[in-house]
């Protein structure tokens, strides 16, 4: 049990690191959705769509390999996925860089080439810093790593609402005969930029032991071990945005009366912020978990404590899941300030539930790291990538923005069977997941009768939405304690 609290523990550093920075980020939410129109946030939800796989491409799974290969011999596995790094991401970013405006006018934004410019840097600096990152998780740094995090997002934060709020007001008092310089959703890539830059002051300590340096023997292991786990990254990259992507393509202008396609990508990107609890709580876990299961492999009795996380974190999922969903309209109404992106507010369960199977499927997958079968996770996600495109074509024209939320949870569903079936044969686990269907039932059960139920009064109801939200969380921490006290699990 002290294993798994120090998972909890480090957990508990990465989460509030990502929550408290993610909600403070999540205050530009209602900025955005009063500043920009729906079509221009779904030019920036689509960028950002691109800018995510493509990191895939630039770090090319080295943050897995350096946590493999770095018993071994630390500074030489720091510095040889490094240098990796560094080389593919300069390599990538100049291509983009200097044919911006042709990439423009491919993926239909003709004015954007500015903000791919911008993107490109910005893709170069996290690929730059990923390493190093990781080295922080690897020593345990999680403090370093969460402070970085905060000041970059507040960093961020604070320059955005300069761009966006005061520099517009500030220069139509001062000089209101000038035209004002005014460069949009611009403002939201030139912040970010600015923001990421900093982190590399932030990480100088271990910026500075980067060498350049390549051997071909000693890189050779690393770079096997590490392009299975690209493809798998990428492919499950592919998995988290190719729906965005899709949804600007496959949905015809006129399937809704009051949007295009473009204005419904906005929509669907600020749906999918709403379950920003849920990502939170998968990405502390990923952050704690990965160096976590690294660590206690040779256990021999790794099996059954990675059971057991499994268990716990199904729970904390579940929890989310329902206290999300039955307040999102509460949610909503403080974030997505105009009614016009709020139109579609019954997708969030089904989105935070194919966010909670992605999850189960990160936990799932840890036995082909361990095992360096790591073919198999990209087996796993090009098939998620096949179910993703094909639920989404056959899907999005006929039921719209419900097709691509159901086609989140059709993916991770069958991602997360063919994981488990495959691991019980080369790394068995004793998953109990026997334990965990009261705990599913109940919770498909709550949300479904909060959304069916509704009382006219939203203060009221609001009310009895967040009291009967407290219920749940008391009552379930005391269960969960009691059955660590009587050790049934």
């Amino acid at each position: 049990m002290s294993q798994l609290k120090s998972l909890a523990g480090q957990t508990a550093i990465y989460g509030v690191s990502s929550i408290l920075g993610r909600l403070i980020n999540y205050a530009l939410v209602p900025l955005h959705t009063v500043v920009f129109a729906r079509g221009e946030l779904g030019i920036v939800t689509n960028l950002y769509a691109y800018t995510a796989i493509f990191m895939i491409i630039y770090t090319f799974g080295m943050e897995t390999a350096y946590f493999r290969f770095v018993k071994k011999n630390p500074l030489n596995a720091f510095q040889l996925t490094s240098s990796a790094v560094i080389v593919i991401s300069t390599l990538f970013s100049v291509f983009i860089f200097s044919f911006s405006n042709t990439l423009a006018q491919l993926i239909n934004y003709p004015d954007t080439g500015l903000y791919i410019r911008w993107l490109a840097i910005i893709l170069w600096i996290d690929s730059f810093l990923a390493i190093p990152f990781a080295k922080l998780r690897h020593e345990n740094k999680a403090r370093k790593f969460a402070t970085a995090k905060i000041i970059n997002i507040l960093l961020n934060i604070i320059l955005q609402v300069v761009l966006l709020l005061l520099l517009p007001t500030i220069q139509q008092s001062m000089a209101p005969d000038i035209e004002q310089w005014n460069i949009g959703i611009g403002f939201i890539f030139l912040s970010n930029l600015i923001a990421n830059a900093s982190l590399i002051l932030i990480l100088f300590s271990e910026i500075k032991l980067i060498r350049l340096r390549f051997n071909w023997d000693e890189f050779k292991p690393i770079l096997f071990y590490a392009f299975p786990i690209f493809l798998m990254g990428l492919a499950g990259m592919l998995n988290e945005q190719l729906d965005k992507i899709l949804l600007e393509y496959l949905l015809p202008d006129s399937f809704y009366n009051d949007m295009n396609s473009t204005e419904a990508v906005g929509v669907y990107g600020q749906l999918l912020k709403l379950g920003i609890f849920m990502m939170l709580a998968i990405q502390a876990f990923r952050y704690a978990g990965e160096p976590f299961f690294f660590s206690k492999a040779e256990d021999k009795n790794a099996p059954e404590l990675f059971a057991k996380v499994m268990h716990y974190f199904v729970i904390s999922a579940l929890l989310l899941f329902v206290l999300v969903s039955i307040n999102v309209d509460l949610i909503a109404f403080v974030f997505l300030r105009s009614p016009e992106y709020r139109v579609a507010l019954y997708l969030v369960p089904l989105l935070l539930f194919g966010k909670l199977l992605y999850g189960v499927y990160l936990n799932l997958s840890i036995w082909f790291k361990l095992t360096d079968k790591t073919m198999f996770g990209t087996y796993f996600s090009i098939l998620g990538v096949v179910i993703m495109v094909v639920t989404n074509v056959l899907l999005i024209p006929v039921i719209g923005l419900t097709g691509c939320a159901i086609s989140i949870v059709i993916c991770y569903a069958i991602m997360s069977l063919a994981c488990y079936f495959y691991g019980q044969k080369y790394f068995p686990v004793p998953y109990k997941f026997e334990k965990l269907i009261p705990y599913l039932a109940i919770s498909l059960t709550i949300v479904y009768f909060f959304f069916t139920w509704h009382i006219s009064n939203f203060v009221l109801d609001s009310i009895i939405r967040i009291a009967f939200s407290a219920i749940i969380l008391i009552f379930l921490i005391w269960f969960e304690k009691k059955n660590l006290a009587t050790k049934t699990f």
